[in-house]
């Protein structure tokens, strides 16, 4: 029966406690925009069950209503089809309206914007399989119209091509403008093929593409720049994409890639050829989504370039370049740019959100190896667990606090310290023995709740966000013994909403894992997660892990500290988390110091287990990109008066001791100052920096950096004395090299959260070396979508397999660096397939999944490796 465009559809089978939460479907949808169907009364297809039982299955149509969930807007219709018979279906549209048999809903269908049609299944059923073929549309007249089923994969629309026949590439390119790349223009057909070659020996090789006027974009309302890239080389790259909306700062403007510049990033697979898409408008969806990464969309073979920082909405009538670049590569890259386009924002379709999330917090629209189907498989999961804790042992050739036995034994201090071991930078055990730092970040709940899109925090509950509202099938009722999961967010940091009611569905995944209260689930995970932290042969817990778990006296952990308070802060145009702490300010110390009485009010002053405390995270320090981005701090600070900012003033002082008049500055700087005091009321100053000026720019932001680390490091060891001072988790986007030599004169070890295919790309480790300073990777991570997660993370893997391969080959190069100690995962618990409530992470970044099941490839990889740790650091 199968004719030109037949379909085979498989279902898998559905169990009774599976009936309600999942419905194996097939959906197809239109090519471009929607249908209109307004002028047919029917749907004809022709059915085929090949089985030897029958198959019942529904027919569903949606309108852009429908989609969204509103069930007035979905047409369906069950039927029946004998074992081994062909039957010609008809799907009559007025048919929920007449309420005829096997019908309901579709009252309000609206037939001429039709966005979805799907055949699915509704269990108890085993499994069962159709055939589709001869779909048509049926006019009252029988004229009838194919409707192709090969459009469930669609062609990605196009609404300008951005290279033609005639020219190509070669008419967009800027080369004076691209650094450190040979681009050579191929042909390919109709259209440019360009070959481009980025050098290592340079930090930021890019290709930008300018023309003489500025673009105007402003007719499409929702626009993507698209791109179709062949990555050349045998391992995946990470490619950085900036849009300006400005004439870029090195020549005059006021873009940097972060003012009046959008900046992407997306992971190219090794040998791969793709479509990859960066919406213009970042990204509506998202923010009214609240998550990072959205539902997959199968049907365009194309990949988002996901937002990295900067502006959130370009001004699209004024689009001055764009540019393709790498950011301080290791080796050469060769990449082959096939087309580039501008197509319709893929993200923006209204589809996809309602029900996303089953009962256990995953994802609703397929099953993988390890997604769980019933309470009963978590209980049982749970009794495995807690039989694992009587086998579980930690790695042989290990002291108790996890240091080498076979490794050069040094003083015994009682507490965790630094020691440089032959040519390498080393931890040292409280029994003297060399040890190395690993571990997994994040061992806690906070970070496994997602919004509701509810307010609760009065005793009426409103809705605040349809959109979340509808992703959620099971949510339990106030008052029920999983309702625990629930709790409130008075303020986030970004997303769909600014607070809300929040759940954990990993916290009711735990309840039904172990049993009793949340309390009492704790305490039994608590137990299985310090059992799986020895068994996978980690050395230590990692930042942010839960209070509970400190003074646990089996297993060495770090603490981390958070300075707040009434002090004043610095905003700068680099900010992400929040503005920068004003060291100067008095009442600074004041919260430095309360910060560390709250550590030690947690912690055992004298405990052996505690290797040391981070303070603060992911500072906005700056970078070495642009003068702007440089000395963003000291600006900000300049321009200040002096009368209400303690920075200012100490800034003040300082280039007064240099020059003791305003003639001797204006002659350094080439300024026009008139007076000190004009100096004092505000510096404003947004021109290209002249040398001296750099220099002075240079001393000052090494001088406020050195009062922060300064009056952390004292009051830190007033209250922690025994234990190291970790440092502030330098971002890859915050630190430069004045920072950098401030803060090793105070910190015991240089932290960096580094996110990289390769550990050693990137990073300042050529400085580092010449600093000759301990240091530690404190977050790195890569994650994938094949297991039901919408976002892989900031560094993405094809899978699980190649996930656990690449944590491997990062820790190598952790491990063989002299001056690296240590090196922890962010995190331990993959975040919420809807987002965390703080901004809306959704990645796959755990070594466990919501459900608490381990990812085995992952854990596999981190046993293998941690067991040869010692001998690979030290050989």
């Amino acid at each position: 029966m199968a004719g030109k465009h037949a379909l085979q559809l498989e279902f898998e089978g559905v169990n009774v406690a599976e009936q309600f939460s999942r419905w194996p479907n097939a959906k197809f949808h239109p090519a471009v925009q929607a249908w209109d169907w307004s002028a047919y009364q029917s749907l004809s297809i022709d059915l085929t069950n090949p089985d030897m039982q029958a198959a019942t299955v529904i027919l569903k149509l949606a309108d852009k209503l429908g989609v969204k969930g509103s069930p007035p807007n979905q047409l369906n219709y069950q039927f029946r089809i004998p074992a081994q018979r062909t039957q010609q279906l008809t799907l009559e549209f007025d048919g929920g309206t007449k309420q005829r048999p096997g019908y309901w809903g579709g009252t309000q269908l609206d037939l001429s914007s039709i966005l979805e049609l799907q055949i699915f299944v509704q269990g108890p059923i085993k499994e069962q399989q159709v055939i589709l073929d001869n779909l048509r549309l049926n006019k009252a007249s029988s004229e009838q119209s194919v409707v192709d089923t090969k459009t469930i994969i669609r062609k990605i629309p196009t609404l300008k091509n951005l290279t033609s026949s005639s020219q190509g590439h070669s008419n967009l390119v800027s080369y004076e403008r691209s650094e450190g790349t040979i681009i050579t223009e191929l042909t390919n057909g109709m259209e440019g093929l360009l070959d481009i070659r980025f050098s290592a020996n340079t930090d930021y090789p890019n290709v930008t593409f300018k023309e003489a006027y500025p673009w105007d974009w402003s007719e499409y309302q929702e626009l993507s720049l698209a791109f179709d890239i062949d990555n050349q080389q045998n391992q995946d790259l990470q490619l950085f994409v900036r849009v300006d909306d400005a004439e870029d700062q090195r020549w005059g403007g006021s873009a940097d890639g972060v003012n009046n510049s959008l900046s992407a990033m997306v992971t190219l697979p090794a040998n791969s050829s793709g479509s990859y898409y960066l919406p213009l408008k970042q990204l509506n969806q998202q923010i009214n989504a609240g998550m990072t990464g959205l539902p997959p969309k199968p049907n365009y073979l194309a990949e988002a370039i996901k937002y990295g920082w900067g502006q959130r909405q370009l001004d699209l009538s004024n689009i001055v370049s764009f540019q393709l670049y790498l950011q301080q590569p290791k080796q050469d890259a060769h990449l082959q740019l096939k087309r580039l386009r501008l197509i319709p924002d893929l993200d923006s379709e209204q589809q996809g959100f309602a029900q996303i999330v089953d009962k256990f917090g995953q994802y609703t629209g397929y099953d993988w190896p390890k997604k769980v189907h019933s309470d009963e498989e978590l209980r049982t999961m749970g009794h495995v667990a807690k039989l694992s804790l009587k086998s579980s042992s930690a790695m042989p050739q290990r002291s108790k606090f996890g240091g080498w036995l076979e490794g050069p034994k040094s003083k015994a201090s009682g507490h965790f310290r630094t020691a440089k071991l032959g040519d390498k930078w080393s931890l040292v055990d409280p029994l003297g023995y060399p040890f190395f730092a690993t571990g997994l970040s994040n061992i806690r709940l906070d970070d496994s709740y997602t919004l509701t899109g509810y307010d609760s925090s009065d005793q009426t509950k409103s809705m605040l966000s349809p959109v979340r509202a509808s992703m959620f099938t099971w949510l339990p009722e106030r008052g029920e013994r999983l309702a625990d999961g629930f709790s409130y967010a008075e303020k986030l940091h970004s997303g769909a909403q600014q607070q809300g009611e929040i759940f954990s569905f990993y916290a009711a995944n735990l309840q039904r894992k172990y049993g009793g209260s949340l309390e009492q689930a704790l305490n039994s995970w608590q137990q299985v997660t310090l059992s799986r932290m020895q068994d996978w042969g980690f050395t230590s817990l990692g930042n942010w892990t839960d209070p509970a778990f400190y003074n646990n006296g089996s297993i060495a952990y770090v603490a981390h500290g958070e300075i707040t308070g009434e002090h004043a802060r610095i905003a700068t145009p680099n900010d992400y988390w929040g503005a920068m702490h004003d060291p100067f300010d008095p009442v600074f110390r004041q919260s430095a110091r309360a910060m560390a009485q709250g550590l030690s009010g947690q912690i055992n002053r004298n405990d052996p287990w505690l290797i040391g405390i981070f303070v603060d995270n992911e500072l906005s320090w700056g970078n070495q990109q642009s003068d702007a981005k440089h000395f963003g701090l000291v600006a900000a600070v300049l321009a200040k008066d002096q009368r209400n900012s303690a920075a200012k003033t100490a800034f003040t002082d300082y280039i007064k001791s240099k020059y003791w008049t305003i003639e001797d500055l204006n002659q350094s700087w080439q300024t026009t100052l008139t007076s000190w005091v004009q100096f004092e009321r505000g510096f404003d100053y947004h021109s290209e920096l002249h040398q001296a000026m750099r220099r002075d720019y240079s001393e000052l932001l090494y001088l406020f950096a050195e009062k922060y680390y300064a009056i952390v490091r004292a009051e830190l060891k007033k209250e922690l004395p025994n234990h190291l001072y970790l440092g502030s988790r330098f971002a890859d986007w915050g630190h430069t090299e004045e920072v950098l030599h401030a803060a090793s004169l105070y910190v015991d070890v240089l932290s960096f959260n580094h996110y990289s295919d390769d550990f050693s790309s990137s990073g300042p480790w050529a400085q580092l070396a010449e600093l000759d300073k301990p240091a530690m990777v404190s977050e790195f991570h890569f994650g994938a979508t094949d297991m039901g997660m919408f976002a892989g993370g900031v560094v993405s893997a094809k899978d699980q397999e190649q996930r656990a391969a690449k944590y491997s080959h990062y820790m190598r190069g952790v491990v063989a660096h002299p001056n690296f100690v240590g090196a922890q995962w962010f995190q331990y618990i993959d975040a919420p397939l809807t987002g965390r409530a703080w901004d809306g992470e959704n990645y796959n970044n755990g070594f466990v999944s919501v459900s608490d099941s381990p990812y085995p490839q992952l854990v596999e990889a981190a046993k293998k490796f941690n067991q040869q740790l010692y001998q690979s650091r030290f050989k």
